[in-house]
C-alpha cells in the first residue's frame, strides 16, 4: 500500500511539474524571446505549434493529476480531507475550466485564424490565450505551494 501511495504522489508531482512548469517556461521564456526575435506571422505560427505540441502534456497532466488526487485521497485521508487538500483541489477544478475553455475556444480560433490568414485575429487570440496561461501559472503555483506547505501554514 506505501509503494503505491509512493507512486501516485511520484506521479502527481511529475504531472504538476510538466503543467505548471511548462506554462512558466513558455510565458517567462518563449514568449518573450519570441516577441522579441521572431516577427508577426511566423511567431504566430511558432505559438500555435507551441501550443500543438505543449496541450496533449497538458491533457495527460490532467488526467494524471485527477487520477493520482483521487488515489492518494482514498489511499492516505482515513480521518477527513485537510484545508489545504480542499484548496488544491478547488484551485485544481478552476484551472482545468480555464485549460478546457482555452482548448475549447481560443486555441481552435488561433487555429483557424492562421488557415484563414487573418494575422489581427490569430494575435488577439494569442494574447488571451498567454492571459489565461498567466493566470493558470499563478494558480499552479499557489497550489504546489498550497500542497508542499499547506499542511504546515493551515495547521492552526
Amino acid at each position: 500500500m506505501k509503494s503505491a501511495l509512493a507512486i501516485a504522489f511520484g506521479l502527481h508531482q511529475l504531472a504538476t511539474v510538466v503543467w505548471v512548469g511548462g506554462m512558466f517556461f513558455a510565458h517567462m521564456a518563449l514568449r518573450p524571446a519570441a516577441k522579441e526575435e521572431v516577427k508577426v506571422p511566423e511567431r504566430l505560427f511558432l505559438m500555435a505549434a507551441v501550443f500543438r505540441r505543449f496541450f496533449p502534456w497538458v491533457w495527460v497532466a490532467i488526467v494524471l493529476l485527477w487520477g493520482t488526487g483521487a488515489w492518494i485521497i482514498l489511499g492516505a485521508f482515513k480521518g477527513g480531507l485537510a484545508l489545504h487538500v480542499h484548496l488544491m483541489m478547488g484551485i485544481a477544478a478552476v484551472m482545468t475550466a480555464i485549460f478546457v475553455y482555452i482548448y475549447a475556444s481560443p486555441y481552435r480560433k488561433l487555429k483557424l485564424a492562421i488557415e484563414t490568414k487573418d494575422w489581427s485575429w490569430a494575435a488577439a487570440k494569442v494574447a488571451l490565450i498567454r492571459r489565461l496561461i498567466l493566470v493558470n501559472m499563478l494558480f499552479g503555483l499557489l497550489t504546489a505551494l498550497v500542497g508542499s506547505a499547506g499542511r504546515l501554514i493551515l495547521a492552526g
